[in-house]
């Protein structure tokens, strides 16, 4: 049972819409190890760069 690991500096150059993949990819693998073998150390700490960069965009991104 593997997972990759998804650095903050490759969510910078994918649209929002990848990082919501991604985020959803994630979720799911979190859920998946926690259920198997407790191991979550990668798709957790990717969760959070992916979070953390949308959670940017939305502060970055203009108002109406």
């Amino acid at each position: 049972m593997n997972s990759t690991f998804i650095p903050a500096s490759d969510l910078k150059d994918l649209s929002t819409w990848n990082c919501n993949l991604n985020s959803s990819k994630c979720l799911r693998d979190v859920n998946r190890l926690r259920q198997k073998c407790g191991q979550l150390r990668w798709p957790k700490r990717s969760l959070q760069n992916i979070r953390s960069e949308l959670a940017q965009r939305r502060i970055r991104s203009p108002k109406p």
